[in-house]
């Protein structure tokens, strides 16, 4: 057994790491949207970044990332609505309770889901081709293997 733990090694082990969280989403989703970036006009820090989205129907928006989730935070590239009605009403062209306007998402996949219809099935596409390819690789592999017993 090892020494305990201090409550900072702790607290650094806890640590959410906004940036390489960004990376990582966007390394994850960039097949499934017209384009995605870390802002560079919002300020980040340790608790917070802010990403721009484009998806493949061509509507933007701003997504704040912290350890809570995602949230839209703008209909616009680079901008923090100040009225989060503001931001429900150019989302989806009518008001929402309050609930659905502090929506967090606890992951972009879920984000993505809500806000672009052509994710699910640009996800779903690239699914069923690795899936193929799979299949491609065992018939491959089932093949070698035959044969190899023919030659005993």
């Amino acid at each position: 057994m090892g020494e305990p733990k201090t409550s900072a090694e702790l607290g650094e082990e806890q640590a959410f790491n906004c940036e390489d969280e960004a990376n990582a989403i966007i390394n994850d989703v960039k097949a499934h949207v017209a384009e995605i970036c870390i802002s560079s006009k919002l300020a980040s820090d340790a608790t917070q970044i802010y990403l721009n989205i484009r998806t493949i129907e061509s509507a933007t928006c701003c997504v704040q990332v912290t350890s809570r989730g995602f949230k839209i935070v703008s209909s616009q590239y680079d901008t923090i609505d100040e009225d989060p009605r503001i931001s429900a009403l150019l989302r989806n062209g009518q008001n929402q309770e309050e609930d659905e306007q502090e929506e967090i998402f606890e992951t972009p996949y879920a984000l993505l889901d809500k806000i672009s219809p052509r994710y699910v099935e640009s996800f779903g596409n690239q699914l069923c081709q690795q899936l193929r390819q799979l299949q491609q690789m065992r018939t491959e592999f089932h093949e070698e293997d035959e044969e190899e017993e023919e030659e005993e």
